[in-house]
């Protein structure tokens, strides 16, 4: 068992993890004004806490489909703060973890219908119980947070 720094949030029936380092703060989704033709996964700009912001669907960044978007997660994308519409966050924290196989993370990645290069690694949460380490049967993809915007938008607005 390790500790690892971890957001953990859910976009459709999977669970994703960024560094927590990368993430400035979690809030409830607000308002988003649409881009004239960005990529369909970019629903647009919205203001968090005053500051206006790119907002990326993880759902349909990683191909999932359409979700709930209840939460924007605001992280460094490229060096820029960008909301990340997700589902809902499920843990923050140095959590409890070991590490998935390599087959089993792939199992995951295929369950979660994601194109492999946004995966770092699989983990399964795990409980600290005094010391005891208690499976949870809860596991989740750490994903690479820079991919949420791609090459060709870092470039076209000077972030590449």
């Amino acid at each position: 068992m390790s500790r690892r720094d971890f957001l953990v949030f859910e976009v459709g029936a999977a669970k994703f993890a960024m560094p927590l380092s990368l993430v400035e703060e979690v809030v409830p989704a607000g308002q988003i004004t649409p881009v004239p033709d960005a990529p369909g996964f970019f629903l647009g700009l919205s203001a968090v806490r005053g500051k206006v912001m790119g907002v990326v669907d993880a759902s349909l960044r990683y191909g999932i489909g359409p979700s709930l978007n209840s939460h924007f997660v605001v992280c460094r994308v490229r060096g820029n703060l960008t909301a990340i519409a997700v589902d809902r966050p499920v843990v923050a924290g140095a959590v409890p973890v070991r590490d998935l196989s390599p087959e089993a993370t792939e199992e995951k990645r295929n369950e979660a219908k994601i194109d492999a290069s946004f995966v770092v690694a699989g983990f399964e949460l795990l409980e600290d119980i005094e010391g005891l380490e208690i499976d949870t049967g809860v596991t989740f993809l750490e994903i690479r947070p820079d991919l949420f915007v791609t090459t060709e938008m870092a470039l076209r607005t000077g972030e590449g």
